[in-house]
């Protein structure tokens, strides 16, 4: 058992969740029973409002530099999968495995939009808009710049 033992297993909750959601709970109980820690970083600190899959993919990088020599396997939920093909890209040392549940492949397509374009636009004017936030249970602000 010392093979999957000697890697670090993350879970990368989706977009308006959060690291305690029900997958990664699943997950976390699922390696734990095999001996195996996941880690679940919270993408939503500082806060949700500032979040951007720059940030994102920041925060990642400095958690992957305390992963075992033997690369990391990244388990991405929805836009938490989208960052996980991102840092396999970008760190294709540290990643060795992905697992991709639904990932949300649409935001890393120029063009794409997440809303119809006359909210794009609205959300453009105001600088951010209400998003319900799962983990929060409740709408919370998010800026423009996570779009652009």
């Amino acid at each position: 058992m010392s093979g999957p033992a000697l890697m670090t297993v993350y879970y990368l909750h989706g977009f308006a969740s959060g690291a305690k959601s029900t997958k990664g709970g699943y997950f976390g109980d699922r390696l734990l029973e095999r001996g195996i820690a996941l880690r679940c970083p919270d993408f939503n600190e500082p806060d949700f409002a500032t979040l951007t899959l720059t940030r994102m993919l920041d925060r990642l990088e400095s958690e992957l530099s305390r992963s075992t020599r033997e690369g990391a396997v990244l388990i991405g939920s929805s836009l938490g999968g989208t960052l996980a093909v991102l840092a396999a890209t970008k760190f294709p040392r540290q990643v060795k495995k992905l697992v991709l549940l639904a990932p949300a492949v649409m935001f890393a397509k120029p063009g794409h939009h997440l809303l119809p374009p006359e909210r794009v636009d609205e959300w453009r004017r105001r600088g951010a808009l209400p998003f319900f936030h799962y983990a929060y249970g409740e709408e919370r602000p998010l800026n423009y710049a996570f779009y652009e």
